[in-house]
């Protein structure tokens, strides 16, 4: 949620983190490091010079620690334990301190990372080679799955690597590599997955968690307000969290994941196989492979497309809605808002439905659509300027409470809808879509400083990630979501343009995705670490508290959130 769809492609999707392909996360290079899974670091016959166990001569030849006795590399003498037996002590004095200072080959440590130089690692209260790819982490390993392959989850130097981050309402989750999931903000609904209504991040770290327990590897994960959905390796999609509205889509209005874990996720019935998704504030919409949407959960305002106001999923399974009709063309994505969806088709055509106060479907109209004709009713939203190349198509959508934003393949960004705070990024608060003659092509790109790859938006604001790895953001700022260390809006005025403004400060690393919630952002950064800003409340930001980040600190003043 908050509510982003990408396409980077004819028919290829990038779910959640909606940037292009760089190279492969987690993509290895092939060198035969002695970082590998692989690399265990004790010699052979041919290479083994001067570790322990190597052969020696009395004239020397070890390394620093390691004597050379009958021929053999072996740590020197001493008995820094006082057991009267110098062995494994660490100890070349022999004067009963262990030489706290040692921390090389064969010296005595106390099973911390820094208690033994890079490169070795405490095993049994001795600085020993590490053992990446033995199959058992060992000090400094997050992970190791024993062997030497990248992108399984587990890197091939026992590190493990978010592929994406989805912040939401009032919950965080993060993809890894190798599809598992973990969650951490507000769970009383029993969003984050975990079998309870605690909040996690508000006084313990995400890594505490651990990975939500699901049914199979997930390939994409979104969020709506107070559910969570995945779609899985057997392309099957599941929903947990709160049901009141039908948005899990499993013919219960049952909570999921509040008191029990999920495990057994039953896998949605939709009539069809869900290449993307998206979830918004209480409904969800797929794509299915015929090229189709189906959508469920909160109807009140027509935001399932169904020229009805009547709720699905609640005592009926997702397949019991009626396909969303947007004409001849298949549909190449969606994108869910609080309560109005858009889909974009292969003809790149944008279609918009639901709540249309703010003139968030950019129709010219303030009425809703969709809750008593076809979601296409309308015809498709004008939406590209003059100024876009000819050749430009609409890459991505975000939505947000009460205004839509398009990013076009040529790096341009445009929003529409509700501008009490700026969050369109024009440089005032004029409301663009809801009367007529206000088509969003008669907008003018918003001025960001430099091509966008990446948008995002939340309630009141919106963000996007640039080309160069910076990220922008505009609109509402009350508690920091724009991550710019104040309060104030920027987009509100005629001297107030998202370029006006330096970037926000991440420290040394750039951005490779961005997702936002209703009050908060998170980007994965290029050493695939997340850091987020804006309202801490129930540790959606993840840092073990409450604390708002942004309205008067700098994230890179913070720091990654401890993940694993």
């Amino acid at each position: 949620m908050r509510r982003s769809s990408c396409l980077t492609g004819p028919g290829l999707f990038l779910l959640l983190a909606c940037t292009p392909a760089t190279g492969g996360i987690g993509s290895g290079d092939g060198s035969g490091s002695d970082t590998s899974e692989a690399a265990t670091g004790t010699g052979t016959e041919s290479d083994c010079i001067g570790q322990s166990g190597c052969a020696c001569t009395p004239g020397g030849g070890c390394d620093p620690g390691l004597a050379c006795v009958e021929d053999m590399c072996e740590p020197e003498a001493g008995d820094g334990d006082g057991d009267g037996d110098p062995a494994g002590d660490g100890d070349g004095e022999g004067d009963g301190d262990g030489d706290p200072g040692c921390s090389h080959l064969g010296c005595m440590c106390d099973g911390s990372l820094a208690s033994c130089d890079p490169g070795l690692a405490c095993e049994d209260g001795v600085c020993a080679p590490s053992s990446c790819g033995n199959g058992t982490p060992d000090d400094g390993e997050v992970c190791d799955d024993g062997n030497n392959v990248g992108g399984d989850g587990c890197e091939t130097d026992c590190t493990l690597t978010t592929v994406a981050v989805v912040a939401s309402g009032q919950h965080t989750c993060a993809l890894i590599e190798g599809g598992s999931v973990r969650c951490w903000g507000l769970g009383g609904s029993g969003q984050l997955g975990y079998g309870t209504t605690e909040d996690i991040g508000d006084d313990e770290t995400p890594a505490s968690a651990g990975d939500v327990p699901l049914p199979g590897s997930a390939l994409s994960i979104d969020l709506g307000d107070l559910h969570s959905c995945a779609l899985f390796g057997d392309n099957s999609m599941g929903c947990w969290g709160g049901a009141s509205l039908g948005q899990l889509g499993n013919s219960s209005n049952v909570d999921l994941g509040n008191d029990e874990t999920l495990e057994l996720l039953d896998a949605i019935m939709l009539g069809g196989t869900a290449t993307q998704f998206s979830a918004g504030g209480a409904h969800t919409c797929a794509r299915l492979d015929s090229g189709d949407v189906r959508c469920w959960g909160d109807n009140g305002n027509g935001q399932l497309g169904i020229g009805n106001t009547t709720r699905i999923g609640d005592d009926e399974h997702a397949s019991a809605a009626p396909l969303v009709g947007l004409g001849p063309s298949d549909v190449a994505l969606v994108a869910t808002g609080y309560r109005h969806s858009c889909a974009v088709t292969v003809a790149d055509d944008l279609f918009c439905w639901g709540l249309n106060g703010k003139g968030q479907l950019g129709l010219s109209t303030n009425a809703s659509i969709g809750d008593n004709e076809p979601a296409n009713d309308s015809g498709p939203v004008d939406v590209r300027p003059m100024s876009l190349p000819n050749n430009a198509t609409i890459a991505q959508l975000a939505l947000g409470k009460e205004h839509s934003c398009a990013l076009f393949s040529s790096g341009d960004v445009l929003c529409w809808g509700h501008a009490n705070h700026g969050q369109l990024g024009q440089g005032n608060k004029t409301n663009w879509g809801d009367q007529g003659n206000e088509p969003p092509s008669a907008l003018t790109p918003i001025s960001l400083g430099g091509p966008a790859k990446a948008i995002s938006a939340g309630d009141e604001f919106s963000c996007a990630l640039l080309e160069d790895g910076t990220v922008r953001c505009w609109g509402s700022n009350d508690i920091g979501q724009l991550g710019l260390g104040h309060k104030d809006d920027i987009g509100d005025n005629a001297n107030e343009l998202p370029s006006s403004v330096d970037p926000i400060d991440l420290g040394e690393l750039t951005a490779i995705s961005i997702s936002s919630g209703i009050d908060h952002t998170c980007a994965v950064l290029e050493d695939y670490s997340v850091v987020c800003w804006g309202s801490g409340a129930s540790g959606r930001l993840g840092y073990a508290n409450a604390n708002d980040i942004g309205d008067d600190e700098t994230p890179a003043s913070v720091g990654a959130i401890s993940l694993f």
